[in-house]
């Protein structure tokens, strides 16, 4: 039967307070708040329908459009669908990462015939749980003496992920494409993107795309930016002594998460150096270099350590640029007007 959504508007024209940071470089669309991003997901449950896009910034616009090509310019179209950010603040999607992977695995119908063509021999790892909640893909590599504990929900390893020994892995989970897990302890319902290094303790929390946490450390309630790279020893404290409810600082702004659980907001392209402390509730924002041994509230946009000057643009673009290259990933043109003129608004 045809679908009777055929036309869907993905309007940004408003980012509710508390989502601004980490939609400074990527459309809340664009956060994979499950096994899919939400634009994904409009792909996959509406086939052949429609897909418009609304934003005021036009830098944003081009850069967005480029990287969906299939996207149109909204211009006043009748619309099936309307899909806003309002639910998307960080605090509002952690909680709600395992019925989105079980949702989402209603859809990803490969998954069904991994677990036939599945060539990882089974006694080289442990499963807790019912074998047929863990989903590996055939070009996977597991390595001897990691556990995954599957009762509390699935466990999705896409496709050519590398995980080795002495992981614990407990779902729901999902883990995108060319991720590497190294002795890592990932716990409470997490997803971790494309061609991410994660390592240490993890703990409900979403990596976007090409996120490195490679080393010991701990990053809980969190949401990691895409190219977001985190030291050794770095760590997040997501509660406080008190137990009270975690408030965050948006520039000027204190926002109430009406949660007690929530760690920290790392925007795209920004560095924490080893051994960070973020306090709870800390926001970093897009391409920051955070060296301060102690952090917390908030972290302007291209903070250069711990001084008051901001980090050179030429150098933020070059050092950008060699940091893609690394992972075979190229800034488009598009995508470098958006950052300066983040940087110079």
């Amino acid at each position: 039967m045809k679908s009777q959504v055929q036309r869907i508007l993905i309007n940004e024209s408003e980012i509710p307070d508390g989502l601004e940071v980490i939609t400074r470089f990527k459309s809340f669309s664009e956060i994979r708040n499950g096994i899919f991003t939400t634009i994904r997901r409009l792909r996959v449950q509406y086939p052949g329908a429609l897909i418009y896009y609304k934003n005021p910034n036009s830098f944003f616009t081009k850069a967005f459009l480029e990287r969906h090509p299939e996207c149109k310019l909204y211009n006043d179209e009748k619309i099936d669908l309307e899909v806003t950010p309002t639910d998307y603040l960080s605090w509002k999607l952690l909680p709600l990462i395992s019925k989105q992977i079980e949702d989402d695995l209603g859809y990803y119908e490969e998954t069904s015939k991994w677990q036939k063509k599945i060539k990882i021999r089974a006694d080289r790892f442990h499963i807790y749980g019912k074998r047929k909640n863990l989903y590996i893909h055939p070009s996977s590599i597991v390595y001897p003496n990691v556990v995954f504990d599957v009762s509390s929900g699935p466990i999705i390893i896409d496709k050519n992920v590398k995980i080795t020994s002495f992981s614990f892995l407990e779902g729901p989970l999902y883990i995108a494409e060319d991720a590497q897990i190294d002795n890592a302890r990932i716990t409470g319902a997490s997803i971790i993107g494309q061609a991410c290094r994660i390592g240490g303790e993890v703990g409900n929390s979403i990596f976007e795309n090409f996120a490195n946490k490679h080393h010991e450390g701990f990053i809980g309630h969190s949401h990691i930016g895409s190219w977001v790279n985190i030291g050794a020893m770095a760590t997040t404290s997501d509660l406080k002594n008190n137990y009270g409810i975690v408030k965050v600082k948006n520039q000027n702004k204190q926002i109430s998460t009406d949660t007690i659980k929530f760690g920290s907001i790392i925007g795209d392209f920004s560095k924490i150096a080893i051994g960070v402390m973020l306090n709870t509730g800390t926001i970093v924002d897009i391409g920051s270099n955070v060296t301060k041994a102690r952090v917390n509230g908030y972290i302007p946009p291209f903070s250069w350590s711990e001084s008051s000057e901001r980090y050179r643009l030429d150098h933020f673009i070059k050092d950008t640029k060699k940091i893609m290259a690394r992972r075979n990933q190229t800034l488009s043109f598009e995508e470098e007007v958006l950052l300066k003129s983040l940087y110079e608004g």
